[in-house]
């Protein structure tokens, strides 16, 4: 079942160049699937009092269009091929009757507390079957092993980063490592069009990430790494 809502751009959202941030364009999409949770019954706050939550597991987005404020944007939800433990949603954005971006995520559903992974079938089927796609690829597992990355930086988890699991938010990872780009630090304009993000473990209030960065044919990657050791995330990033 594909859920339609409108959002009018907040003017919050743009960077010091007056485009939006791909971070934002992130928070649209989920907040569409958020309300398609929340008008099924299945509230990510109610969730989260009953034990369980969905944890997203890696995405993959693409943003067609420099969107700026008080566009009003048209977002579509819906999940598709869900089997097993995997919670497959799909997005799409459009500004009048352009698409904008769109995106494809992998989720799961588990407890709070014991971590317990819960499957498909735990939840209401009627939320499930959509057979519309996206013109992008289910995003994959990263794997940079063959990379040099270098360290670029460190930066602490800070209450403002965190939801109400008192983790990081995923939608706070794209701006994050958008701002250690070489270009972004020298003041440079710069602009994602394409991300795909891996979240492996999470990063929890008051820790301290490192943060590794490489460049390979032209796709800018990212490691984050806990102050156990234990990779956070990682991410490709195309620009222009």
């Amino acid at each position: 079942m594909k859920h339609v809502c409108y959002f009018d751009v907040n003017s919050h959202d743009e960077d010091m160049f007056g485009s939006v941030k791909a971070g934002a364009v992130l928070r649209y999409m989920q907040e569409a699937a958020n309300l398609q949770l929340y008008e099924t019954g299945y509230s990510y706050d109610e969730m989260f009092r009953q034990g369980r939550a969905f944890i997203l597991s890696r995405i993959n987005v693409s943003i067609y269009a420099e969107l700026h404020p008080h566009d009003k944007l048209r977002a579509e939800t819906w999940l598709s091929d869900c089997h097993g433990v995997i919670f497959n949603r799909l997005y799409k954005l459009y500004r009048g009757d352009d698409l904008a971006a769109e995106g494809a995520s992998v989720w799961g559903l588990i407890g709070v507390k014991d971590k317990k992974i819960y499957r498909v079938t735990d939840i209401d089927a009627e939320i499930h079957s959509d057979t519309d796609t996206v013109g992008i690829d289910m995003p994959r597992r990263l794997v940079h092993k063959d990379l040099d990355f270098t360290l670029c930086g460190e930066r602490t988890v800070y209450y403002s980063d965190c939801d109400i699991n008192g983790h990081m938010n995923n939608t706070v990872y794209p701006d994050m490592l958008f701002s250690y780009l070489p270009e972004v630090r020298k003041g440079g304009r710069s602009r994602i069009i394409s991300m795909n993000i891996s979240y492996l473990s999470e990063a929890v209030c008051g820790d301290e990430l490192k943060i590794y960065t490489a460049e390979s044919d032209g796709v800018r990657c990212f490691r984050t790494v806990r102050s156990d050791g234990q990779v956070n995330a990682e991410a490709e990033f195309i620009t222009e």
